[in-house]
């Protein structure tokens, strides 16, 4: 029971409300950006924001559904029919869920290459984390002689 609970939350119903609600929102933007009235001073710099939402978007789910549909699959294999739980569908299932693991970090990567205000950003907040003041330590060396106590 549990295994069919998780094969239906986690490999099917998550992807289709990934695309339903994916797709949802991409309408809802260029709904809202036909009926909004625009001041004639701002010009498309709105359009375009929310055309690049929706191509991050579209990537982003994209992404998420290349790397974690094989894994999903496999786990229906094995968990449907045990015949198929081969050693070579085990080194098989073992990359997929190192390719499913990518899914975690690969967002990162995606906004840092897609835009260069968030390679910007990224430069400004290590520029932040870097020491402002470098403080030079100077030692210098003295010679102490020693005289011997009687």
């Amino acid at each position: 029971m549990y295994v069919l609970s998780q094969m239906i939350t986690y490999y099917t119903l998550g992807p289709l409300l990934l695309i339903i609600f994916g797709i949802l929102t991409i309408i809802n933007t260029h709904r809202h950006a036909r009926v909004r009235v625009v001041p004639h001073n701002s010009g498309s710099s709105g359009r375009r924001t929310k055309g690049q939402l929706a191509r991050m978007l579209l990537l982003k789910v994209c992404c998420h559904l290349i790397l974690t549909t094989p894994f999903g699959v496999i786990y229906f294999l094995n968990a449907l029919d045990p015949s198929t739980r081969t050693s070579n569908i085990t080194a098989i299932r073992y990359i997929c869920v190192l390719w499913a693991e990518l899914d975690c970090f690969v967002s990162f990567f995606l906004y840092i290459l897609s835009r260069s205000l968030y390679r910007e950003e990224l430069r400004r907040l290590f520029k932040f984390i870097q020491p402002q003041n470098h403080i030079k330590i100077t030692i210098r060396h003295q010679q102490v002689e020693n005289k011997p106590t009687a």
